[in-house]
Formats: structure tokens, sequence, C-alpha cells
């Protein structure tokens, strides 16, 4: 017989009845559920796939930005890192090519140098000195006093022999360590001589004159720590030989001049003019020290020589003797009213300087400025421009040394105001505030030796000093409560 398993009905049985159908029709609903219960279990399952997709795509996107952001930083300094090397790698062979263009500039610029000396030493082979030394001319001797024929043959030799060094490119005075000079040091303070005289010596001032206008070669090649000097010391010449002199030595690099003039006080021109020794004095770029010593420099001086002290740099100033009353006072007030002055030492011993500048004095040094040493021996400063310099004292370290003996007015008050700035023994305190930098040598004592480089180290001695003396009488003990 046949059966219908799956809820159909037998053929053979005649047809189906109602509740036969009824009951297939069910079989296949469920069946069709069944088949949708397990599509939804599926989409369900993909569903949640999706999202565990969606979730790893999120998660490989933040990977992916890390690792971009990453890689960008990296790259990034490894670039900055690449582009600091190239550019530190330039830098040194940008200093390497410039070290060697200097070093090829100062080669070619030292051949120059040598070029020129050569040149100058081959032409003056064939010089001669032309003006004669009158030694035993009877004419000569007959003309002139015994004095003034020594004087003129003396001095014609000492120009001669010069000169003769300057012409084969030699310094004439070459034995004073790093210094080479020309120097003319006739050392006749104590006589004026004639005008006939001063005459007869043209001749040899002409030769001198050339040589030094043609030595420029020669103190160009000088090395870079040697120090070129002119000095001119109780030289006396006529107005011609004074201009000759003064237009070789126009422009001529020497970085100290100095110039020391017979000063017999009667107006008589003696040796090199101050209006051209401030010409000179303009002309050279390079001078760094300058005298101008026992010469009469006037109201009508004062303008140039103080532009030329701030616009040539000039390092040390020396105006020894050369101002007459009330012209110093106004010296020393241009000068230390230049502004941004660089003057490491003044020298303004025997200038009639008053305590009209005490004031200005004492508040140009309490401003710390450069200056190293100061000279105002011999002037007319008293008690109250001391004690005024004292206080100054207090906020100065640059300062080393202040020279104020001789015919000024101070007396032991103005010298205790200092000693007391100085070294105050009072306390150690006062002892440790000191200054510790400057020596001040009044009335031909030096109070207090602050004579080390190292203000800390002459801080300690003075301190040493002290607790030494409490020693002595064992009293150390009695002040060490007043020590902060």
């Amino acid at each position: 017989s046949n059966t219908n398993d799956g809820g159909g009905f037998d053929a053979s049985s005649g047809p189906p009845s109602n509740e036969q159908l009824i009951h297939q029709s069910l079989s296949q609903m469920n069946k069709i559920m069944m088949r949708m219960e397990e599509k939804l279990a599926t989409v369900s399952s993909l569903e949640s796939r999706c999202e565990q997709l969606e979730k790893r795509c999120s998660s490989l996107e933040n990977m992916l930005e890390t690792t971009s952001q990453s890689t960008k930083e990296h790259i990034d300094r490894k670039f900055d890192s690449l582009y600091l090397h190239l550019e530190q790698k330039c830098s040194s062979l940008g200093n390497r090519l410039e070290s060697k263009v200097d070093a090829v500039d100062v080669k070619v610029e030292r051949s120059l140098k040598f070029h020129e000396y050569n040149e100058m030493v081959v032409k003056n082979q064939s010089w001669e000195y032309s003006a004669p030394i009158p030694e035993d001319d009877p004419a000569f001797r007959a003309y002139f006093e015994d004095e003034e024929a020594e004087y003129i043959a003396r001095t014609a030799e000492t120009v001669r022999d010069v000169t003769k060094k300057m012409r084969r490119g030699e310094f004439p005075n070459n034995r004073n360590g790093n210094i080479r000079g020309v120097y003319l040091d006739l050392d006749n303070a104590d006589n004026q001589f004639s005008v006939a005289v001063n005459n007869a010596l043209l001749p040899h001032w002409k030769e001198f004159a050339a040589a030094l206008e043609q030595f420029t070669p020669a103190i160009n090649l000088l090395p870079d720590n040697f120090e070129s000097r002119f000095l001119f010391y109780f030289v006396q010449l006529n107005l011609d030989a004074m201009m000759l002199i003064k237009e070789a030595l126009i422009g001529k690099p020497f970085q100290n001049m100095s110039f020391t003039n017979n000063d017999f006080g009667n107006g008589a021109l003696l040796g090199m003019s101050v209006e051209a020794i401030l010409d000179i004095v303009e002309s050279n770029k390079h001078l760094r020290k300058l005298e101008i010593d026992r010469n009469r420099i006037g109201r009508d001086h004062i303008e140039k020589l103080c532009s030329a002290v701030h616009t040539h740099t000039i390092l040390e100033l020396s105006l020894f003797n050369s101002f007459e009353p009330g012209i110093g006072d106004e010296m020393l007030t241009s000068l230390l009213s230049i502004d941004g002055l660089k003057l490491e030492k003044l020298d303004m011993t025997s200038c009639n300087i008053t305590s009209a500048v005490g004031m200005l004095l004492s508040d140009f040094i309490a401003t710390n400025p450069r200056m190293r040493e100061l000279n105002l021996r011999n002037n007319h400063l008293n008690d109250r421009d001391a004690a005024l310099i004292a206080n100054a004292l207090r906020s100065n370290s640059t300062l080393r040394n202040l020279y104020l003996y001789g015919i000024n007015s101070i007396t032991e008050v103005g010298a205790e105001c200092l000693r007391f700035v100085l070294c105050d023994e009072s306390s150690l305190n006062a002892a440790a505030d000191s200054n510790h930098i400057c020596s001040a040598h009044v009335r031909r004592n030096i109070f207090v030796d602050n004579s080390h480089d190292q203000g800390q180290i002459n801080r300690s001695r003075k301190i040493y000093s002290i607790l030494s003396s409490r020693n002595e009488t064992m009293s150390n003990v009695q002040h060490f409560g007043n020590i902060d």
C-alpha cells in the first residue's frame, strides 16, 4: 500500500478529506516557518558578522590613522634631522671656505705688503744722505757759539742715523719688547736755541721727512701683536721743518704717538704745534695712544682733540702740563662728557685741574666707565674732591690706579676718606664690602695695595689681615657676633 509520510494522502484511498488538506497545509507552513527561522538566524549571523567587520574596519582605520600619523612624524623627524645635518654640513663647509678665503686674503695682503716693502728697500739702495755734518768747518764754528755748534752737530748726527735706518727699511728703535718705533729724543729741555740754529738743521729735517714719507710699508709689515710708535721728545724745529714733518706724518699708521715739547713760557714755537699735531691725529685711524706733553693746548683745540678721542678710539691719552688755568677744567669736562668714552688711561698731571670739576669727576667714576688709570697729580684738588671721589669708588669696579699726590691740597682728612672706602677695617663685613680693585696714590702713599688683578683675592687679603691682627690680641671671639 502507498503512504504519505510527509503529510500527503494516499491516492488509492480516494480524495483527501478537509482535515487532511488542513493538516497538509499546516505541515507546509511549519516547514516554511522553519525555513524562515533558519533564514532569520542566518541574517542575524550575517548582521553580527557585519558589526564585527565594521568594528574591525573601524579598528583598522584607527590603526591606519595612528600609523599614518606616526609615519608622518617619523618622516618629519627624519627630514628635520637630515635638514639640520645638511645645514650644519653647509655651515661647516661655509666656515671652512670662509676661513680658507680669509687665509688666502691674509697671504695675499701679506705678499702685497712684502712687495711694497721690497720695492721701498730696492728703491733706496741708490740713495745717499746729502745733508752735511758740519763738525770741523771753521766758518761754521766761527758763526755759532760752541754750545750751539755742538747741538747742531749732535742733532744732525742723530737725525742722520735715524734717517739712514728708515731708508734701509729698519725701525730705528726696536729694543723695547714688541714696540717698534721712530724715536727722536734730543733731550734739550733746558736750552732754547736761536732761529739760526734751527735753520742750520733744516737740510737734515728735509732728509728725515723724506725718509719718513716713504716708510709706510715698513710700518704695515709689522705683525699684529706689535705696536708702532713715533716719538718726538724735546725736538726744536723751525716752521719749515715742522711743516715738512707734519706732511710726512699725515696718514702714517702709527698706533702710538708722543709729542713732548720744550716749554720756556715765552710762547715761542719750538716743536710740533698743537694745530699740526691735531691734523696728524685726525688723519690717523690706527692711533690708540697719544701723548701731547708740555705744550700749550688752548680752548680752540678742545673740540678737535675730543673729536679725535671719540672717533679714533684712542685708549690712552696723556696731556701732561699742557693747560693754562681754567682751560684744564674745560678740557677734562669735555672729555668726561663724551658719550661712550672708551679711554682706559688718562694723564692730566699738572694741568691746573680744580674743584670746579670735582662733582663731574665723581659722577663719571660712579658710572663705572672703562677707565683703568686716572692721573691727576700736581693739580688743585682738595679734601672735598677726595671725599667725592671716594664715594664714587663705592660703585666702581674698573678703575685700578688713581694718582692724586703732588701739589693737590689733599690732607690726611681726604686721604682717610679714600682709605676708608678702599679698606674699612671697622669690621669684617665693612672690609668685605670695600673697593677691592682700585689703588689710590695720595701724598705719595699707597693706602691700599689692590695689586692683584682679581678683586676677590684682594678682599681675602684684607679679611686675613684683620683676623691676623685680632688674633695677636686674642680678640677675634669678641667680634664673631657681628658677622652676617
